[in-house]
């Protein structure tokens, strides 16, 4: 009876601590569980965290380059509608100007026809229709003329050379026959105008033969004998030219004539009109009267001069 008493006992002592035990086992349990779950949502949320980051830079990347492409798109489009444009408005004025020519060749030329100038076109007439072809005809004579014009005066704004041969009439006493030669002038397009009259600066070389006879000039010089002195005088000076209506002309030129200082001088009538427009040649005639006149014909320091006829044909270069 007593040994059942100490098995009560004992049972009774176990039993609470069996069942503490199992309870505390079960609570270790649970807390694992928590924690295995909590890693588990942690991994689970970063790997939706990194998905979620690579889908939002691989949507930005695309939306990036489809902002390029359009930009680059947009960027061609307006380069292309400013060509467009550019070769509109050109084409446009281009019209414009051709219809404009076009209408005052047409009035002009209806005008000197005696013609109705074409204003409107509900004063159009049968007449005008019939003449068309002959208005694009003068028109096209009209435009060539102007064509020839422009180039004339082209021509006449640059450099030209002329020669004058010159036959002498009037010497001075160191001549017993006067000079003969011929004068090299080169016209520059630099010059200003003096009201009516047109300067231009030029310059001039040449080179003249004469000679003195004792015999010719009526001196004795002893036994009959008589001597002749031969005198080649160079031309050289800087000057320019006087034209009124490329008509009258006058030439001036000083420098070096002979041994020491001189002047030449040239004035007469240009032919211009009448081989320039006349006969639409790319030359000049000038004719008038030429005179020299130097302060040293020779070392000796002798003054004379000559003049005669001059002739100068000018090329325009």
């Amino acid at each position: 009876m007593k040994n059942n008493n100490y098995f009560t006992r004992y049972l009774i002592l176990i039993l609470p601590l069996l069942f503490i035990n199992l309870n505390a086992q079960e609570e270790v349990d649970a807390l694992e569980a928590a924690r295995l779950a909590k890693s588990a949502a942690e991994k689970a949320q970063a790997e939706a965290d990194a998905a979620t980051e690579a889908a939002i830079s691989a949507a930005a990347e695309k939306a990036a380059a489809k902002a390029r492409e359009n930009a680059v798109k947009a960027k061609k489009d307006a380069e292309a509608k400013k060509l467009a444009d550019a070769k509109a408005a050109e084409e446009a004025e281009l019209d414009a100007l051709a219809k404009a020519a076009g209408e005052e060749a047409k009035r002009k030329i209806a005008q000197e026809l005696g013609l109705d100038d074409g204003s409107s076109e509900e004063e159009a007439t049968a007449e005008e229709t019939e003449n068309t072809e002959t208005v694009a005809e003068e028109v096209a004579v009209a435009e060539e003329t102007d064509a020839v014009e422009e180039l004339a005066v082209k021509e006449e704004s640059g450099f030209s050379i002329g020669v004058a041969p010159s036959i002498g009439f009037v010497s001075g006493a160191s001549f017993t026959s006067v000079p003969t030669g011929a004068t090299v002038v080169i016209t520059t397009p630099w010059g200003f105008g003096l009201g009516p009259l047109a300067f231009t600066i030029s310059a001039a070389f040449g080179g003249y033969a004469g000679q003195y006879d004792t015999e010719k000039a009526g001196e004795d010089v002893g036994d009959g004998e008589h001597y002749i002195t031969k005198f080649n005088p160079t031309i050289m000076g800087i000057g320019g030219n006087l034209t009124l209506a490329k008509l009258l002309f006058t030439e001036g030129h000083v420098g070096i004539v002979g041994k020491g200082p001189g002047i030449r001088g040239f004035a007469g009538v240009s032919l211009e009109n009448l081989m320039k427009k006349g006969l639409n040649l790319p030359v000049n005639i000038l004719i008038g009267g030429e005179g020299f006149i130097t302060t040293s014909l020779t070392d000796a320091g002798n003054t004379s001069g000559w003049g005669g006829l001059g002739v100068r044909l000018d090329f325009g270069f």
